[in-house]
């Protein structure tokens, strides 16, 4: 996707455990608009979804899945069929949103942190710009 047609830098996190409804998950990206996340089942695009990050004290935010493409994991146990959806953050309330805004400003600046270190070690992670 264009760099002109993202909305916010999109960070590679390490695995934040969520859910899409009913779905255990893992967010994989992660912006100030949207998310990656992995899971077991297949979800279909354009579906309004709830997606919840358990482990902070159970934020609720609407969603849109934007794309979700099968992906293979190759592990020891053999191949893996696994799920990546692209997710959109959908509009809150006021004082919805803010639980979220703190959660996602928080993870950036760990992830910021977590890269300049990587780029003094010599190293440069993934970082791109979300649509």
């Amino acid at each position: 996707m264009s760099r002109d047609r993202r909305k916010s830098i999109r960070y590679q996190t390490a695995s934040i455990p969520v859910q899409l409804a009913e779905l255990n998950g893992e967010c994989i990206d992660l912006s100030l608009h949207g998310a990656a996340v992995v899971h077991r089942s297949p979800i279909k695009s354009g579906v309004p979804i709830t997606m919840i990050f358990p482990s902070y004290g159970g934020i609720y935010v609407p969603c849109e899945v934007l794309r979700s493409i099968v992906q293979v994991r190759r592990g020891k146990a053999g191949p893996e069929y696994m799920f990546r959806s692209a997710i959109t953050f959908l509009p809150m309330e006021a004082t919805e949103e803010g639980p979220l805004i703190e959660f996602l400003n928080l993870q950036i600046v760990k992830l910021e942190e977590l890269r300049e270190q990587a780029r003094l070690a010599g190293e440069e992670p993934e970082i791109d710009e979300e649509e």
